[in-house]
């Protein structure tokens, strides 16, 4: 795959979870059918926040080429598998309803689009 193109789609997946992640976190946090704390909303705009910055970094070095690009390409591989490991965890430790594990197959999509573009 081009890392243009693995680039591009990991930019619109980041920032696709990124936007509602930091403006509306309690509905997020409720699809998974967590409860939505102060603290739980603050953190969720965080982590929105820091998607949309990850999707705007991936999107304006599309054309990124050496050590850069493979920086970027790890990167974004290693955010894909910690996210994997945090929320697998969640779920084995019955943290969050069993139900979410399909949400776990964007990661790993997003994992092997990264990784074909190495």
């Amino acid at each position: 795959m081009r890392p243009s193109l693995a680039l591009s789609i990991g930019a619109i997946a980041a920032i696709a979870l990124g936007v509602p992640l930091a403006l509306a976190p309690a509905a997020m946090l409720s699809a998974f059918g967590l409860p939505a704390p102060d603290e739980a909303l603050i953190l969720s705009r965080d982590a929105g926040v820091l998607l949309i910055g990850l999707g705007i970094i991936d999107w304006m070095a599309r054309e990124a080429v050496g050590a850069p690009l493979r920086g970027l390409l790890w990167g974004n591989i290693a955010i894909r598998v910690g996210e994997i490991v945090n929320n697998g965890w969640a779920i084995a430790t019955g943290i969050i309803p069993s139900s979410a594990a399909g949400g776990l197959i964007i990661p790993i999509g997003l994992i092997v689009i990264f990784a074909l573009a190495l």
